[in-house]
């Protein structure tokens, strides 16, 4: 037997060759081998066409398996065969009979005999006399999942407990594993490799792999539910065995109904730990939603890891999955240490069932007699009440309670202290002074390392931004980054801080990088993470990055605060976006939900201060002025000079003459005392802006402060906006009452009869009010009234 040269081309010049010599009355009989696919019928086909060109009597039969012990089953499909230029073409002639085969043998002295026989199938092992064209493998992923799987049945059951086997095992398929997982010996298994290879299924002897994922997907779909469930078990404790890594251990056991040993809950709980801690949270879940299925003594602590695992994503279900642990924990110190594994934003977000769990915890511990441990409760208590008035006021007299100096020894005063100190922070009755200044001994203990970045020490950083105080928070923040390597929530609190020192170039990279990052691998940041955010954006006036935040929303937020938060932030961005009225409104019901409940801090919650030149610009002057009036009563007792000095600045905006100038003068000194030199600035353009028309020179002392702190902070809208009035390039008139009413109206989308007949004037008045305001905006059309309004957003 002779081979004639590989592949298509080369098989069928051959072929053609063979056909000229039989024309001359010279038999032969030719195979075509190949794996399923090569093309061995399509090259039958092609000869089979030049044979009847060239005048040939063309027969044609083909093999199938049920028909194999049919005796003459593929020779009757041919016989008689008449005399003369006879050419025969059989296709998978391995499923022919043997007395066919031999039929075909002996006709081949007188006629050209050229068959195609599939390697790998049964019966493909006989050797055929005459010349041999082999076909290489082509890749099966044009193949339908039907040929596959019907290939696969045909094969003897060694090969198909192979083939089940390296389907499973995926990308750690092993010979030695395939083989053990299969069941087979080193000869059977050999033998089988050998055969999925013939078939053109498998790349290799020694490490084999399918050759397209079309072929493992066919291989997974002709097993049984029960045999993917055996495969899969037997899979996870041969790796297991073998010592493999967790993760590949734990692949196995989520892909598998049977019911799982003790030792595969603390596998899947590895698993999920690792995937954790690489971002992977949806794969951590589906590891711990199958490790609380295992029944045994490790059920307690999976359904904790599931709770905290989903905390991110769903407050109140992971709160019911606590519930089940601590029913199934068998001692008081076992629930505590469960509680004390969740995080505090949880806590605050799935009440009133956060609270009913504490609680419970809280009497178990009070038996104990463990007074450290009993604090942390407590912290955690208290922080799952910082929605209710009455628990926020209850946690500030505790805090008078403890004194002027209470003692930060351990750990678990030091929690209690942080939470209670949040507290305080958020009703804003205390002084901010003694607020931060408490705050500021509670971070002292703190390490600067990202890895206790820990949500206590970012509520430290919040206090003390709020308090206007984030000096040292900046220090231990940029200490922290330096040390270890990087995580989002210290990122966002690096965020918050420049915000709050005014540093809008900084916040605003910070914050694009973590949404940036979010969005690329995929990450989630928790409720407090976005609240900063949130924060962030509004302190900056950055519209680009308030939209980049609220289409990284998810669409269910499990914290009110946090919601309440992207709600002012939303306001902003349709205010922004023309829609005055619509984001009054929607400032006006956060500001109601913030009253109900007990959050007065002026600092994190501007919606006064917002909600103050929305209704000067709809002529509504005593409203502005009662929310201007509340803003800073609330501003003076809180104390943080930031807040004073810009409740100050909106108060002069609304007034005239002398009392404007000590008002905008009075703002100046407050603000010349806070670490957010951005709202000095602002301030100083203010005072700019109303000297400059009586004195030049003195307002341009003030707009040059402006501009030079607007440039350091980087501001450079600010700093164009002072520049622009330094060099007198654009002299904006004031808008008159009337102008202001009219534009406003123009804003919120009322047209120039409706704006007419609200104002009882006529229309041309109407007309000649907004070209007078096109003018002195400097602005050429209804369209650019917004804008040209709405920056800066805040007066």
């Amino acid at each position: 037997m002779v081979d004639a040269l590989s592949g298509p081309a080369a098989g069928m010049d051959h072929l053609t060759k063979v056909l000229r010599t039989a024309a001359s009355g010279t038999g032969a009989f030719v195979t075509v081998r190949g794996p399923m696919g090569a093309g061995k019928s399509a090259l039958l086909r092609a000869l089979a066409g030049q044979a009847d060109s060239a005048g040939a009597i063309v027969l044609r039969a083909s093999g199938a398996p049920a028909e194999r012990n049919w005796d003459f089953g593929v020779a009757d499909q041919l016989r008689p065969v008449p005399a003369g230029f006879v050419v025969i073409v059989v296709d998978d002639l391995q499923w022919a009979d043997e007395h066919s085969m031999r039929w075909l043998i002996d006709v081949a002295a007188s006629a050209l005999v050229v068959t195609a026989v599939r390697d790998g199938e049964p019966g493909a092992e006989i050797a055929f006399p005459g010349t041999v064209v082999r076909l290489p493998p082509v890749s099966p992923a044009g193949w339908s999942q039907r040929r596959l799987a019907g290939c696969l049945h045909r094969q003897p059951e060694p090969v198909r407990s192979v083939a089940r086997a390296m389907a499973v095992l995926g990308d750690h398929a092993e010979l030695d594993l395939i083989l053990e997982l299969a069941g087979l010996g080193d000869v059977t298994g050999g033998a089988a490799v050998r055969s999925l290879r013939s078939l053109g299924l498998v790349t290799s002897q020694r490490n084999p792999r399918f050759v397209d994922p079309a072929v493992p997907a066919a291989v997974l779909a002709t097993m049984t539910t029960p045999e993917h469930d055996t495969c899969h078990a037997a899979a996870a404790v041969l790796l297991s065995s073998r010592g493999h890594p967790a993760d590949t251990v734990a692949e196995h056991l989520v892909a598998t109904r049977s019911v799982l040993d003790g030792w595969a809950a603390g596998v899947l709980r590895a698993a999920a730990d690792t995937a954790l801690r690489r971002g992977q949270q949806p794969i951590a879940l589906d590891y711990l939603r199958r490790a609380v299925l295992v029944p045994g003594p490790e059920r307690a602590a999976a359904l904790v890891d599931l709770a905290v695992a989903e905390s991110t994503t769903d407050s109140l279900l992971s709160m019911q999955h606590l519930c089940y642990a601590l029913q199934l924990s068998g001692s008081r110190r076992d629930r505590a240490a469960a509680v004390l594994r969740m995080p505090m934003a949880v806590l605050g977000a799935a009440l009133p069932l956060a609270r009913d769990v504490i609680s419970d915890v809280e009497r178990d511990v009070r038996q104990l007699g463990d007074r450290d441990l009993s604090l942390r409760i407590e912290a955690r208590m208290r922080y799952a009440g910082h929605m209710d008035p009455t628990e926020l006021t209850d946690s500030t007299a505790r805090l008078r309670e403890l004194g002027p100096e209470p003692t930060t020894a351990s750990t678990a005063e030091r929690e209690l202290l942080t939470v209670l100190s949040f507290a305080a922070t958020l009703v804003a009755r205390t002084p901010a002074k003694e607020t931060a200044a408490l705050a500021d001994r509670l971070l002292a203990h703190v390490p600067p390392r990202a890895e206790h970045a820990d949500e206590m020490t970012l509520l430290l950083v919040k206090t003390l931004c709020a308090a206007d105080s984030p000096l040292n928070a900046a220090t231990w923040t940029d200490r922290a980054l330096a040390h270890s390597t990087e995580t989002a929530s210290l990122r966002v609190s690096r965020a918050l801080v420049a915000a709050h020192l005014g540093n809008v170039d900084e916040a605003r990279m910070i914050a694009r990088n973590v949404l940036e990052h979010v969005s690329d691998e995929r990450a989630l940041l928790g409720s407090d993470a976005m609240l900063a955010l949130a924060v962030v954006a509004l302190k900056v006036q950055d519209e680009q990055l308030s939209a980049r935040l609220l289409s990284s929303r998810p669409l269910k937020v499990n914290n009110p605060c946090t919601a309440i938060v992207f709600d002012m932030v939303r306001a902003a961005a349709m205010v922004a976006g023309g829609d005055a009225l619509g984001g009054l409104h929607r400032l006006t019901d956060t500001g109601r939900q913030l009253d109900q409940l007990g959050w007065r801090n002026v600092v994190i919650f501007p919606w006064r201060t917002m909600s103050v030149r929305l209704y000067r610009q709809l002529g509504d002057a005593v409203t502005a002025r009662t929310l201007a009036e509340e803003d800073h009563e609330r501003a003076v007792e809180w104390g943080a000079p930031a807040g004073v000095g810009r409740t100050l600045r909106v108060l002069g905006g609304l007034a005239e003459g002398a009392e404007c100038m000590n008002l905008l003068q009075a703002s100046a000194d407050a603000l010349s005392t806070s670490a957010d030199r951005l709202e000095l600035a602002r301030t100083h353009l203010a005072l700019g802006l109303r000297l400059r028309e009586q004195y030049g020179q003195t307002a341009a002392e003030h707009l040059r402060h402006c501009q030079d702190i607007a440039i350091e902070c980087g501001d450079q809208r600010l700093a164009r906006q002072a520049g622009t009035h330094l060099r007198g390039e654009v002299r904006r008139a004031e808008l008159t009452r009337t102008e202001r009413r009219v534009v406003a109206l123009a804003v919120a989308g009322q047209s120039n009869q409706e704006i007419a007949h609200t104002l009882s004037v006529s229309a041309r008045a109407v007309e000649k009010h907004l070209t007078n305001s096109y003018r002195k905006l400097g602005i050429r059309r209804r369209a650019e009234l917004a804008g040209a309004l709405n920056r800066p957003f805040w007066t």
